[in-house]
């Protein structure tokens, strides 16, 4: 656990519960030990009936909070049980009984509740649950941990019925996705360099560099976040690829055929695509969605997101291109305006995330069903299908704020929605897993 520092002052935190029995309560931090527990003599009184009568020691010392367990109660950091103690940072989760705390630093405070509450309300309108078991300082703690290429090769050797694991082998708890962070650092580097070189010299040569890695390098590491977040590991990188590559040629030939017939949308202008090419990648995406041998909600996610992914890369190379070669394209400075404008913000806003959303939020319908045509009227997929294709028109929206902060808003909103699919795909397979283990019905 890394240590936070802060202001030595007495009362530089708070003990905040935001989930379980306890939600509401909020304790200022005072330097010295406090005993969170269901005795009336506790420092923290918990009113959660799983908590013993002295269940964590809080240490408060200048700057940072010690956590431990009393005679071998169940405490969880981010979801792994404490054995000993820990310094427990700002924005970690600590679990007592089924209640959830966190520290929140008294001069950031109000912040941090604007952003949790905003993104509380993001995940209420897309109809999924509020983020509770998140960290990403736990998230991305493996990025730079060494490994020999047989561990890589083994990482990435899976989905086929050899390599796929056991329900039971499978770890529902937050992935940490290095090989996503390491491709999208790699890529991101690269990207700069030769951005840099073209400024530089302005030699035409850098370009095609720039175009690959601004319109398949970056939106494919992206991919690799959701085949990493794919915790069944049952959809192997060749299958993967083939729906991406496939997937996004097919999404763009259907959308053409649904912009032609849309043509009582024109008044919408470049806002249309929204709605007609988040249409065309549904088509596409439900294509899969018959396969039985894809039954989680992280399938859906992870095939909507290939699909996604394939369309990105080839509308984005073909507006490079288009740019190229109209005389009133600019050229090669069109070419460079263009990818340098549209590559680096495909991870906030981009067709992977969308679809990936509608992915998820169909599988989510289906559950362990056959799919049907009349679960496309589930509100609980229209509103997602919906929330999608507002993210796109407000991507293609006639206006452009300073700093980006247009997809600034669209990436927040499209990633919170994101996680909250993930923590309910988590969800399913660690209730299917109990299932197995208990001989209930939900195992699959």
């Amino acid at each position: 656990m890394r240590e936070v520092q802060a202001a030595p002052n007495a009362s530089w935190a708070f003990l905040a519960c935001f989930s379980g029995p306890d939600v509401g309560k909020r304790v200022m931090l005072a330097d010295g030990s406090l005993r969170l527990g269901s005795a009336s003599a506790s420092e923290i009184l918990s009113d959660d009936p799983e908590v013993a009568a002295e269940h964590v020691i809080v240490e408060v010392e200048p700057g940072r909070v010690r956590v431990r367990p009393v005679d071998g109660a169940m405490v969880l950091v981010d979801g792994r049980r404490l054995e000993s103690e820990a310094v427990l940072s700002p924005g970690q989760q600590l679990r007592a009984g089924r209640s959830l705390w966190r520290v929140e630093q008294a001069h950031d405070a109000s912040l941090s509740k604007f952003i949790r509450d905003l993104g509380d309300r993001i995940s209420l309108a897309a109809g999924v649950e509020k983020i509770e078991g998140f960290s990403a300082r736990e998230m991305f703690s493996e990025v730079f941990k060494r490994r020999s290429d047989e561990e890589i090769e083994e990482y990435f050797a899976v989905g086929t019925a050899r390599t796929t694991p056991a329900l039971t082998q499978v770890d529902a708890n937050w992935p940490k996705p290095w090989a996503f962070a390491r491709t999208f650092l790699f890529s991101a580097a690269a990207y700069l360099v030769l951005v840099q070189g073209f400024r530089e010299f302005q030699n035409p040569y850098f370009l095609p560099g720039i175009i690959a890695l601004g319109s398949v390098a970056i939106p494919f590491a992206v991919l690799v976040f959701f085949f990493e977040m794919n915790v069944p590991r049952n959809i192997s990188v060749v299958l993967l690829l083939k729906m991406m590559v496939f997937g996004g040629i097919f999404s763009l030939i259907v959308s053409l055929f649904f912009f032609r017939a849309a043509g009582s949308l024109s008044w919408l202008g470049a806002m249309r695509a929204g709605i007609v090419e988040e249409t065309g990648k549904l088509a596409v995406v439900l294509f899969f969605a018959r396969k039985a041998r894809f039954p989680w909600l992280l399938n859906g996610l992870l095939i909507g997101a290939a699909v996604g992914t394939g369309f990105s890369v080839f509308e984005t190379a073909g507006y490079v291109m288009i740019n190229g070669l109209l005389s009133d394209g600019g050229g090669v400075s069109g070419m460079y305006a263009m990818i340098t404008g549209r590559g680096p913000l495909s991870v906030l806003a981009d067709h992977s995330l969308w679809t990936g959303l509608v992915g998820a939020a169909l599988w989510r319908v289906r559950g362990q069903q056959p799919f049907r045509f009349e679960m496309l009227w589930d509100f609980r997929f229209l509103r997602v299908l919906l929330l999608a294709m507002g993210l796109h028109m407000v991507n293609n929206a006639p206006f452009d704020p300073p700093w980006s902060l247009k997809y600034w808003a669209i990436g927040f909103v499209g990633w919170v929605a994101l996680l909250g699919f993930i923590q309910e795909g988590l969800k399913e397979v660690r209730g299917a897993q109990v299932a197995r283990i208990t001989g209930g019905h939900q195992a699959a």
